[in-house]
């Protein structure tokens, strides 16, 4: 790392600190060490002071080690925590990682092979997260922003500027994700290359009459931790791979999403639509409702898809909103008298009878302040008229709500040439 790396050590003996101090300087690692002794100064200087990882003895003397990190998740701290421990206790190091480490050494492992690619590691991945937390956060700011000014502008310039947006972003992440892509299997090949040669390398160990050689290779091969090495590698490489074809899926599914390339009436799959706009919403639900897709024939139907698109991506955000604590989302299409039909049903909170009749009203929310501006169904109300469709609504309190769009599949001349 080319960035001094500011590292905590929280643990009593004296002895097992220079220990670990001498192998992070072993390692180069560039850091910038703090020691203390007891669990109650590494907290009071952990909240003073930002550190990018901790190391944090098991057994202290004012403290257990797993209250010490649980009191330092719960004051904030995420940066990597690695627990360290005498004991070799797999129901013990399943604990740590279940408290909240990011990793745990046992103290006779302190060298500084393993240090290296640990502390290298973990920092690596944890500025990585940071960076995508901030920019989710700098996305859910836009957003809000966003929301704020809706009602000042027409709905054609609003589905304007989100497509114009995905459509920047899906083609300034294309390029460099598109050679990263290409790097990763070249170096899939290499790697196999040359774990191909090791292998015959150490077949010819076998054969090597030169004890002295012999004696220098084993020992290399145990400093590298090679038979580790060979594994890790190939988890690495698959994971970098799985990772890039993540984030092309996900490129694709803005282009999908925002159909910026589309400004006129198209004939669409609706169902292409329905799945780029689940996945682009997936952050949104995941963690509150099971996505249940129970999906009909459908005909390719007449229509502006990313306005489409985004009245069922309100929909959506709406029944996730509408479960309080974990519940079902599903998804039905289906297709009668030349009309296709759209169904998302919640198993929410429902709607009370009385409010039925105002949700479609601009500006009615139920929702907290801050939390809507109750436009999203209003606007969707608009996009569906526009395309001579209708929305019909079920709901009961305590039950769930289900929304249903009906939309023709053919437009009318009239129609698509306003």
């Amino acid at each position: 790392m080319s960035e001094s790396t500011s590292i905590l050590i929280i643990d009593d003996d004296d002895v097992d600190r220079m220990t670990l101090v001498r192998a992070i300087k072993k390692a180069e690692i560039k850091a910038d060490i703090y020691e203390v002794a007891t669990g109650d100064e590494g907290i009071q200087v952990a909240r003073q002071q930002h550190f990018d990882c901790v190391f944090l003895d098991y057994q202290l003397p004012d403290n257990n080690g797993l209250e010490v990190l649980r009191t330092l998740r719960d004051n904030g701290m995420e940066n990597p925590i690695v627990m360290l421990t005498g004991q070799s206790d797999t129901g013990l190091a399943v604990e740590m990682m279940k408290t909240g480490a990011s990793d745990y050494l046992s103290k006779g492992d302190l060298t500084p092979e393993i240090l290296s690619r640990r502390v290298h590691r973990l920092v690596r991945l944890f500025k990585a997260e940071l960076e995508q937390k901030r920019a989710e956060e700098k996305q859910n700011l836009l957003k809000k922003e966003l929301q704020n000014t809706q009602e000042q502008l027409v709905q054609s310039e609003k589905m304007a500027s989100i497509g114009q947006l995905a459509a920047g972003v899906a083609h300034e992440i294309n390029n460099p994700v598109g050679y990263i892509h290409s790097n990763i299997g070249m170096l899939d090949e290499y790697v196999s290359g040359f774990l191909e040669l090791i292998e015959a390398y150490e077949k010819a160990e076998l054969h090597i009459a030169d004890i002295e050689l012999k004696t220098t290779i084993i020992k290399i091969k145990e400093k590298l931790d090679l038979d580790f090495l060979k594994e890790d590698i190939k988890s690495l490489v698959a994971e970098s791979k799985e990772g890039v074809a993540r984030v092309k899926q996900i490129v694709q599914d803005l282009k999908d999403f925002s159909h910026v390339d589309t400004p006129d009436w198209q004939w669409v799959d609706l169902h292409k639509g329905l799945s780029s706009t689940l996945n682009i919403v997936n952050n949104e639900i995941k963690y509150k409702a099971e996505v249940i897709t129970q999906y009909g024939e459908l005909p390719e139907i007449e229509c502006f898809p990313s306005q489409l698109n985004q009245v069922f991506l309100n929909l959506l955000i709406n029944a996730s909103h509408a479960i309080e604590e974990t519940g079902t989302i599903t998804l039905k299409t289906g297709y009668e008298n030349d009309e296709i039909w759209v169904e998302i049903i919640d198993t929410g909170k429902g709607i009370p009878k009385e409010n039925l009749g105002r949700i479609f009203d601009p500006f009615y929310t139920t929702k907290p302040i801050g939390e809507g501006t109750g436009l999203g169904l209003s606007l969707s109300y608009g996009i569906v008229q526009k395309h001579r469709g209708r929305i019909d609504v079920n709901s009961k309190e305590g039950e769930g709500t289900s929304f249903k769009v009906w939309l023709p599949v053919r437009q009318c001349e009239a129609n698509t040439k306003e």
